[in-house]
């Protein structure tokens, strides 16, 4: 983590996740709104034409980078329905795009050829749930998708850019056997994960080489484009519309054009630093920016690598 936050990384424990677009996430506005206070009062400015269809008070999606640095739990994530029959607000689908591997980095995404739910629910009662995966070796470049219902786990050795929606409803299938910090073994959530897991709920790799740039998932909650910018051409962002730009590589600059409106800025960071000038926003890599709907007349510049996080 401390190579993609120099600032952080001393903490007395591992951080394996960093959230950049959480609910409760301040702004750099006057008076540090949060996302989802920047939801409840500018809903129709902030997401655009999408607000009819957005009923909630928080903001719709989660970006984080993740550094795991051992294998992570078995999971399972519970679609809009079951979250909703169960009070547990929405459901979670997401996407990975790896942004490092090592060689053997690896990713286990849906169950192997021939084992069925009750035989890897066997085999996660006896800690072996891994084992029932199919793993995928990945590389720089890659990325996975992962609808409601998949099985999926998490190897060391990789950093990843997830795209989810703001849900962090997660059952936790098999750990391991490995316990807490008081020495508890973790909790599993058996009964609630095998009533949503599906043994292959249509996810995986989407890609068969790395991208540069392109169009990387699409789906019925999140659209995510991949932007290679050089110091020859700005990117434009597609008017009305929400987006999130997640700087992966290099360095960009988000500014309003010639033509735009100089009193509407209508941009959030979240968590980069504070502008030196209204007028730029500073993009550093692993950091990402807000964009309203409502702001015309913004562009992106520089040399670097940026996801572009829109609502479909």
């Amino acid at each position: 983590m401390r190579a993609w936050y120099p600032e952080r990384g001393l903490e007395a424990e591992p951080i394996g996740e960093a959230w950049l677009t959480a609910d409760a996430g301040i702004t750099s506005l006057p008076g540090a709104p949060s996302l989802s206070k920047l939801v409840q009062d500018h809903r129709e400015e902030l997401l655009g034409p999408q607000a009819v269809f957005w009923k909630e008070h928080t903001f719709p999606l989660l970006v984080k980078l993740l550094f795991p640095r051992q294998k992570l739990s078995v999971q399972v994530h519970p679609d809009d329905a079951y979250a909703a029959a169960h009070g547990l607000g929405r459901g979670k689908t997401e996407m990975w795009h790896v942004l490092e591997a090592e060689p053997d980095a690896s990713l286990g995404v849906n169950l192997k050829p021939g084992v069925s739910l009750p035989q890897f629910a066997a085999a996660c009662r006896a800690g072996q749930g891994a084992e029932a995966l199919q793993w995928i070796q990945v590389r720089a470049g890659d990325t996975i998708y992962l609808p409601a219902g998949t099985i999926h786990a998490i190897g060391p050795g990789m950093v990843l850019a997830e795209i989810q929606q703001q849900s962090d409803n997660t059952f936790r299938l098999d750990d391991y056997g490995r316990r807490d910090a008081q020495g508890q073994l973790r909790d599993l959530h058996l009964e609630q994960g095998f009533a949503v897991a599906r043994g292959h709920a249509g996810g995986g790799r989407l890609n068969n080489t790395p991208q540069a740039s392109g169009l990387l998932a699409a789906s019925a909650y999140f659209r995510v484009e991949k932007v290679a910018l050089d110091s020859r051409q700005d990117w434009l962002p597609k008017p009305r519309r929400l987006h999130i730009f997640l700087n992966l590589e290099g360095a960009a600059v988000l500014s309003k054009t010639a033509d735009s409106d100089p009193d509407a800025t209508h941009v959030f960071e979240a968590p980069a630093p504070t502008p030196a000038a209204a007028q730029d926003f500073p993009l550093p890599r692993a950091h990402a920016v807000v964009l309203s709907a409502m702001a015309a007349g913004w562009r992106l510049s520089g040399s670097a690598s940026v996801l572009d996080i829109t609502l479909p």
